[in-house]
């Protein structure tokens, strides 16, 4: 099927990356794929209507207001401008799916770093920013007593009880229906590692993953899953991942991305 796809991307594909690889699936079916890099060059969004669907990933905050004018117009985007903006704050997604019943931490905010400290006089807590990835300088575990006394990054900050779990982070990876798994440490405890041991979800995750997609009305998406005493429970989704592990990822991707242009994803 000749499909005409935009990507808007917050740097150029390397060559045997992700999404050089969905690039080359999609052209090698018949489709038209233009690579935009809106970081450095001015983009209208006029430029844009007639596409069958423009793809984002990557980009700053700066760019919401293109991407919201790209949803005005009625070009269809990947993710959707309305999921686009509840990933980008953690608040917001955390609440939404809370509210529909999927397990997450419970969580409150916090806008300076004293009242932080107070909050984890008690109990362990994890501290996260309100935006940003769910790893690495942005997510620090501890108590009051062992938390730094000066605030390690910009609030607001989202606080959460340290849950009972293993030392082990479930990705889920998701490209429209299929749910694929990786094995990775905690991040919690254990330095931020791109690689991961691959696993077949069982029902359950896979249920929740497509269960979170569908409440945040995104598709191309990773979901980090705990198993605790109680259940599985989100502790963090991302648009959009890099899939890096996943087994057939960019044939999955490219798939996704023809079945939304088409008018068949959800």
């Amino acid at each position: 099927m000749s499909l005409r796809f935009s990507l808007l991307l917050g740097k150029p594909p390397k060559p045997g990356s992700l999404l050089a690889e969905v690039i080359e699936d999609l052209t090698a079916g018949g489709s038209t794929v233009d690579v935009l890099l809106p970081h450095e060059q001015t983009i209208d969004p006029d430029s844009l209507n007639g596409q069958d669907l423009v793809a984002h990933r990557g980009l700053h905050t700066t760019l919401t207001p293109l991407l919201g004018a790209l949803h005005d117009r009625g070009i269809p985007l990947c993710a959707p401008f309305a999921a686009d903006e509840l990933l980008r704050d953690r608040r917001l997604w955390h609440t939404r799916l809370a509210e529909t019943g999927i397990p997450v931490p419970r969580a409150e905010e916090h806008a300076d770093w004293a009242s932080v400290l107070e909050s984890g006089r008690d109990e362990e807590i994890v501290v996260k920013a309100l935006s940003g990835p769910g790893r690495g300088s942005q997510v620090l575990a501890g108590t009051a007593a062992t938390l730094p006394a000066e605030a390690p990054f910009t609030g607001p900050y989202l606080v959460e009880p340290r849950l009972v779990a293993e030392d082990i982070d479930r990705k889920l990876y998701v490209a429209g229906g299929e749910v694929r798994g990786l094995l990775k440490p905690s991040t919690l405890t254990h330095p931020h590692v791109t690689s991961g041991e691959p696993f077949t979800p069982d029902e359950e995750l896979v249920g929740l993953a497509l269960a979170a997609g569908r409440v945040l009305g995104v598709h191309l998406f990773g979901a980090d899953v705990l198993h605790t005493p109680g259940g599985p429970v989100v502790i963090d989704v991302n648009a959009f991942p890099g899939y890096r592990g996943v087994d057939g990822a960019p044939g999955l991707v490219a798939a996704h991305l023809r079945e939304h242009a088409a008018g068949q994803g959800t």
